[in-house]
Formats: structure tokens, C-alpha cells, sequence
């Protein structure tokens, strides 16, 4: 798989479209690849959104308020898997953007976060049937419906999943990786 760790706000779209056309050669019967590669790619789709809404917050920001409980509840599930036990779950830090973006640029990097949802929820529907542990069964079937609630949230259809708390600048999730 490639790597999936981008320092700038530039990477982010590039280091997400890589990564997502990687997820179709991995086997579903390996949940630990799976796992990783979907946690990975969870983290440059937040970083995107961030990115997109500081680029352009009257377009994006809304959406990606919606799409931060969606990312919560994916690394929720995650987590819970038992391929969750081979090694920690940690997300790359990525510095802020240090000149402004344009709208084309924003839209751009909307779209890398779509095609992963896309590639990603057909991952974890074929990984959740094949997964020989109940609880990787369970997280990655949970996993199917989300990713597409993710992608419904980046498009505009979900205005209703906004978390409530002050800080609208780092999600609670994102720098606390949940313990279960």
C-alpha cells in the first residue's frame, strides 16, 4: 500500500486519491490490512475536509460539521475490531495551509473524500463477510452503512449529524483515538 503520509494541505488530495485506488487490491480476508488502510485513509479524508472547509468555509464548513459525527462513529467501529488489537491507531499530523486555496481546490479535495467513501464502503461490505471473528463482522458491517453516510454528509444531504461543542477547529476523536 502506498504511503499515506502528507505533511501540507497540498498533499492531502494526492496522498488520498493513492491510497484509495489501492483499496481495491487488498484482501478482504486480511482485516488488519483492511483495517489500517480504512483507518488511514479516515484520517486524510478528515484532514481534508478540514482543508476544504478553511479553503472555503461558506461552501464546506457546514458539511464538514455534519461529516465530523459520521467520522467519529466510523472510528468508533473501527476500533472495536479485532484486528483493531495488532497494533495502535494513530492519525499523521498535517501543517495548515499557509497561502489561500481557491474554490477549485476545495472541490477538488471534496472529491478525493467521495471516491474514498465510495471505494471504501464495498472494502468493508466484502471484509465484514469474509471476516472469521464476530466483532470483525460486526465493526466492518457497521463500517458499509457509514462510509456511504459519509459520503451522503460531503454531498450535502445530511445536515442534521453536527456535533456540539465550541471548538470547531480539531474534532474530539482526532486527537483521542477511542478506547473500548
Amino acid at each position: 500500500m502506498p504511503d499515506a503520509s502528507p505533511t501540507t494541505p497540498d498533499e492531502l488530495p494526492s496522498a488520498l486519491a493513492r491510497l484509495t485506488t489501492s483499496l481495491p487490491g487488498l484482501s478482504p480476508s486480511v482485516p488488519q490490512l483492511v483495517l489500517h488502510a480504512l483507518w488511514d485513509g479516515l484520517g486524510l479524508a478528515r484532514a481534508c475536509g478540514l482543508a476544504a472547509a478553511r479553503t472555503a468555509p461558506a461552501e464546506w464548513n457546514s458539511r464538514q460539521r455534519n461529516a465530523e459525527t459520521v467520522e467519529y462513529l466510523l472510528a468508533r467501529e473501527l476500533a472495536r475490531t479485532a484486528a483493531a488489537t495488532s497494533r495502535p491507531l494513530s492519525h499523521r499530523s498535517t501543517t495548515a495551509a499557509t497561502e489561500a486555496r481557491g474554490t477549485t481546490w476545495a472541490a477538488i479535495v471534496v472529491q478525493a473524500i467521495l471516491d474514498f467513501a465510495h471505494t471504501a464502503e464495498p472494502l468493508a461490505r466484502t471484509t465484514a463477510e469474509t471476516a472469521a471473528t464476530w466483532d470483525d463482522q460486526r465493526s466492518f458491517a457497521a463500517c458499509v452503512s457509514l462510509f456511504s453516510e459519509l459520503a451522503a454528509c460531503w454531498r450535502g444531504e445530511r445536515p442534521a449529524y453536527q456535533l456540539r461543542y465550541t471548538d470547531t477547529r480539531t474534532s474530539p476523536w482526532w486527537n483521542h483515538p477511542p478506547c473500548f
